[in-house]
């Protein structure tokens, strides 16, 4: 409790210095008198040097002292919009630009700042943006479109709502951060995994890769995922989708926001609904009365998925006390059937007629739950001159129940096939409620050398309490009441700056890592509340440089000593199967990027783009869960490892009129390099279950004009290749003996209609996933789902 008191005092110390007024920003969108988004435009304050480029959805922000301005925009066959604009010493300013047609002025215009996007890619920070503004129209959800960029790997139990893996250069899990705005993905309503968030609520999402910034506060080991929201423009706007499919598939989302410039007030409010039954069909091996294998082809039966969840969010903007002053809240749920375990093995004898079928029994009564809900504050501020202070604080609570209560055994056609004396289909019985209430804050505070030179200070305290109850157990001793308190505190000093005519930009940091860990319960045959707490005291740190040698070609190398703390479940367990570790030591990782990129001119006829890059990941003090035969364990640091390799990936607009291509692969080494401990036997052996070789390849074709004259008819295709992987240790046993996740090669191709209607922009979008029915496995034994088809409607205004 010091900690917060500390943090907070040192929130208002901030808060009281705050006088005067800096830079102000200018926030708006360029479109043509259709009402289409113009990217590339051209937007300057005439007479300075502040200045930006729209981007794909014809947003563009600029930051400029308080004062009269006459905002200039131009854009090739567009007569130059000009008009004087005021910047209000107590408020920023909201802007919207219509460029009128000019077909007998095509001259070249001069390209003045960058977009948000390019200016954040083309920094000193290992970071590549992902667009949503075409993916958002397809069916494809988050996990797909994050699956597709080069260093990333999906790996998902099943359909949609499975369980999923997400790894970047080879780390995974927690060893990745996730953020929604700048704020932990636990604090929103998309807090159940990363790939089941709703595309359309997203307008582009940032990977920083092994080099993590500190404006997030956190501790991450290989990087980090940031999720960014659609920008509030004044007056009405809004969205909405609908999608149905295979395998009784439904998705819908909807949002609406208003914003009043004058008053500086706004409200945004939204929700998703996911709903799917999972029924796809696998081949799987069944015994036969006389015990022989055979293979056959069935329905999944008890794997569907539902989640609901919804926000708002409102507030005060654009004043001279207030950048930006919003209280959100959020609500979330979702319930899982679970139709096996994560790998239930695999079954491959071509001479029995059995190729690559799902061994291992079905579960037809496992549900797994969880909720969350909670409040973010928002606060945003120019306290001095040269000075910017951000606040953010939220509050979580969520539960988890795992339900596996049945005495019922099922077969795979959904048949109760005997009733056990014993309940609990995986395993033990379970009915396990785990409770958890959390607390976050984080306070940036900046202060403006120069116009090239910047300081920045984060602090990041997070708390949490956690408590569970077993159902199953009356007057007992029940682990999982024990309370678990922990409190991590996460604090960053950062430098950038410019030199050599912004040729070179550099970024200099240096992290604490603190945290404070409690446990309270109580154990059988000793008497009283039993206590115990640890604590823990790291340092890191990293720099990034970015060096262009010319306007098409650049280079970035970056670098982190990075440290991630443990997580609750680690440390706690969760009083059942797994145990509590309060030993448990942070991982920490020494990670390099040496990236490259070339393209084309901007605004090129053929505009293309290549970019490559090499990453090294040295990992010390790995947490894994050890497991015993009876499936009891508890996580532990048992190995170290090293992931290297090079990304690649291209890119290329208009090779003929209205096509687009894009290609990546990666390659990574991901090996053991421990000399200790239960794996040091396998040292040198690429860690298991983990893919090493992947490709994306993609093709866009867009006809204009097509059905009404502000129609546009688009035609995608994207194909993937993941190449087989061991499931164990590569030197344990003979390789034809040895299980490993078959080669993966899909394909997807649709078709999106976009039309217009004065400002309304409708897009109907027909998709086809897996196209050759491929059989496809992620995970071992987990057969993912065959060929689908998937009608999305898409509007917004």
């Amino acid at each position: 409790m010091k900690y917060i008191l500390f943090t907070l005092l040192l929130m208002q110390v901030g808060l009281l210095t705050a006088q005067n007024k800096t830079n102000h920003t200018i926030e708006g969108k360029v479109s043509d008198a259709s009402g289409n988004p113009i990217a590339y435009a051209s937007v300057v304050l005439k007479g300075t040097n502040h200045g930006a480029v729209s981007d794909d959805g014809g947003e563009f922000v600029i930051r400029a002292p308080s004062g009269h301005y006459t905002l200039r925009v131009s854009f090739i066959g567009y007569t130059t919009y000009q008009a004087p604009i005021t910047i209000k010493e107590e408020g920023n300013a909201l802007v919207e630009v219509v460029l009128k047609e000019d077909n007998t002025k095509l001259e070249e215009v001069t390209v003045v700042g960058k977009t948000q996007a390019q200016r954040l890619e083309e920094s000193a920070r290992a970071v590549g943006i992902i667009e949503t503004r075409e993916v958002k129209l397809r069916s494809a959800d988050l996990g797909e479109i994050l699956a597709k960029t080069e260093g990333i790997s999906v790996q998902r139990a099943g359909g949609l709502g499975s369980d999923t893996r997400f790894a970047l250069n080879g780390l995974s899990g927690d060893k990745i951060r996730f953020f929604h705005d700048g704020i932990p993905l636990d604090f929103s309503p998309y807090a159940f995994g990363i790939a089941n968030v709703p595309v359309n609520a997203i307008k582009q999402v940032e990977v920083h890769k092994g080099v993590v910034p500190i404006q997030f506060g956190a501790d991450a080991l290989g990087g980090a995922v940031n999720l960014v929201s659609p920008t509030i423009f004044n007056g009405w706007s809004g969205a909405a989708s609908y999608q149905v499919g295979s395998f009784n598939t439904h998705r819908a989302t909807a949002n609406m926001a208003y914003a009043s410039d004058q008053s500086g007030w706004f409200a945004s409010a939204g929700g998703f609904y996911d709903y799917t039954d999972n029924d796809y069909k696998i081949d799987v091996a069944i015994d036969d009365e006389q015990g022989q294998l055979h293979q056959q082809t069935v329905k999944r039966f008890h794997d569907g998925y539902k989640a609901v969840g919804f926000n708002f969010k409102t507030g005060i903007r654009h004043k001279s006390w207030a950048n930006e002053l919003s209280l959100e809240g959020y609500y979330g749920k979702y319930d899982k059937e679970v139709q096996n375990s994560q790998s239930p093995g695999l079954v491959d004898y071509p001479d029995l007629g059995i190729d690559k079928a799902v061994a291992g029994k079905p579960f037809g009564e496992v549900m797994f739950n969880r909720f969350s809900q909670g409040l973010n504050l928002h606060y945003n501020v120019n306290p001095a001159v040269k000075w910017e202070l951000d606040l953010k604080a939220g509050y979580n609570y969520n539960e988890a129940e795992s339900f596996d209560v049945s005495h019922n055994l099922y077969n795979w056609y959904g048949e109760v096939v005997r009733v056990n004396n014993q309940a609990g289909e995986f395993g033990q019985a379970d009915h396990l409620i785990t409770k958890s209430t959390n607390y976050f804050a984080r306070q940036q505070l900046g202060y403006s050398i120069s116009d090239k030179h910047n300081l920045t200070l984060t602090l990041a305290p997070t708390y949490a309490h956690r408590t569970g109850d077993d159902l199953l157990i009356d007057g007992e001793y029940d682990p999982a009441l024990d309370d678990g308190y922990l409190f991590d505190f996460v604090t960053g000093l950062e430098y950038s700056g410019e030199v050599l005519r912004e040729r070179l930009q550099i970024i200099v940091f240096a992290k604490n890592y603190r945290q404070n860990i409690r446990i309270e319960g109580i154990d059988p045959g000793v008497e009283g509340l039993q206590v115990d707490k640890r604590s823990v005291n790291n340092f890191g740190a990293g720099t990034g440089l970015r060096y262009a040698w010319t306007s098409r070609f650049s280079t970035k190398l970056s670098y982190e000593y990075a440290y991630r703390l443990p997580r609750q479940n680690e440390i706690f367990g969760n009083g059942q199967l797994t145990s509590k570790n309060l030993g448990l030591r942070p991982e920490n990782s020494h990670n390099v990027n040496l990236q490259w990129l070339v393209e084309s001119k901007i605004l090129a006829k053929t505009a293309w783009q290549i970019q490559g890059n090499f990453f090294l990941r040295k990992v010390n003090d790995l947490i894994f869960l050890m497991t015993n035969s009876e499936g009891f364990g508890v996580y532990d640091n048992v190995w170290s490892a090293t992931s290297q390799g090079i990304e690649l990936g291209a890119n290329i607009k208009e090779v003929v009129k209205g096509l687009s291509l894009s290609a990546n692969g990666t390659y990574q080494s991901y090996f053991n390099t421990s000399d200790e401990g239960p794996f040091a036997s396998f040292k040198d052996d690429r860690i298991p279950n983990t893919p090493y070789l992947f490709a994306n390849g993609g093709a866009y074709y867009q006809l204009k004009n097509m059905v009404r004259t502000n129609g546009e008819l688009s035609i995608f295709w994207n194909t993937r290749y993941v190449h087989p992987f061991y499931i164990g240790w590569e030197s344990a046993g003979l390789p034809q003996y040895k299980a490993q996740t078959p080669k993966q090669f899909t394909h997807a191709i649709g078709a999106t209609q976009k039309m217009k209607f004065k400002t309304v922009e409708t897009a109907l979008t027909l998709e086809m996933q897996n196209l050759t029915n491929a059989k496809v496995f992620d995970l071992y034994g987990v057969q993912r789902p065959g060929r689908a088809l998937y009608l999305k409607l898409t509007t917004q205004f």
